[in-house]
């Protein structure tokens, strides 16, 4: 479904941006040099994303299996495709500020515990039944509706190199991260033969939070036209993102039985490269 709604979002931003180009010279300003000067600007970006860690700790060591010494929950998501459109206005000469929507792929998160030689017992007000050898899992989608900030480099002032004006793509933006884990889950086997395997499902959960990005590109713009296109670099936080409160454990001690406990809670923080096509109008 995300991947159709993905190229979907490509699909209408070209289309808009087509219907453009014919309200471009209702538009335009001149400054009295024969130079143009327009209005707003429309922009599609495609993009990938490379996880960083994300900051997950065990939110309750007597309700969830801890892992041994050496090891830890904390792991990258995966790395991940995402698209976005904005729409902007030039409010001075030297700043544009904007509204983007953007959509992701999902990410996913396993971390893999293979436990010591020695076996690491369980305490006994744990409410998973897990030996020191399990896996963990989720996933998750994310979206994200963003307010931006952009230096713009007015035409007379960019560099040129033959047919193209190039100029330097530097902004930043708040916004809200919308965040929807789902598929949590524990796999692995009890600690005491004979082995059983075991699992804890979490249930789906929603959150929102604060998010944001700074980015540096550069970006081409083909004389006597008001198309440029360029690539970028971001630093993007998505917000964080929660499991919910509630699990069910399946294994013969808690029977398949809905428990509250605290939430597995981490951020989403990626480093991303990014294409993108402005127009002007």
């Amino acid at each position: 479904m995300f991947k159709k709604l993905f190229l979907f979002l490509i699909f209408l931003d070209f289309n808009i941006t087509a219907d453009m180009t014919s309200l471009a010279a209702h538009n335009e300003q001149s400054d009295g040099n024969n130079i143009t000067k327009y209005q707003w600007v429309n922009s599609s970006y495609v993009g990938y994303a490379w996880s960083t860690n994300t900051g997950i700790t065990n939110p309750d060591a007597s309700t969830f299996r801890q892992v041994v010494a050496g090891d830890t929950d904390d792991a990258k998501l995966s790395s991940t495709s995402y698209a976005g459109i904005s729409l902007s206005r030039f409010v001075k000469d030297w700043i544009a500020v904007g509204f983007a929507y953007e959509i992701y792929n999902s990410f996913s998160y396993q971390n893999v515990h293979v436990g010591s030689v020695v076996s690491d017992p369980l305490t006994t007000t744990s409410k998973e039944v897990f030996g020191d050898k399990f896996t963990r899992t989720f996933a998750l989608v994310h979206q994200s509706a963003l307010c931006s900030l952009y230096l713009n480099i007015p035409d007379e002032y960019k560099l040129t190199y033959g047919i193209f004006a190039i100029e330097p793509v530097i902004g930043g933006g708040l916004g809200i991260g919308i965040n929807y884990m789902t598929s949590f889950q524990t796999v692995g086997l009890t600690a005491t033969t004979p082995y059983t395997q075991v699992t804890t499902v979490g249930l789906a959960s929603l959150k929102n939070s604060l998010a944001g990005f700074a980015s540096l590109g550069v970006g081409f713009k083909p004389k006597s036209t008001a198309a440029t296109f360029g690539i970028g670099y971001r630093y993007y936080v998505g917000g964080k993102f929660s499991s919910g409160s509630q699990f069910v454990f399946y294994d013969a001690t808690n029977g398949g039985d809905l428990v509250d406990a605290a939430p597995w809670v981490g951020t989403i923080k990626t480093n991303q490269l990014n294409v993108f096509l402005d127009f002007e109008f």
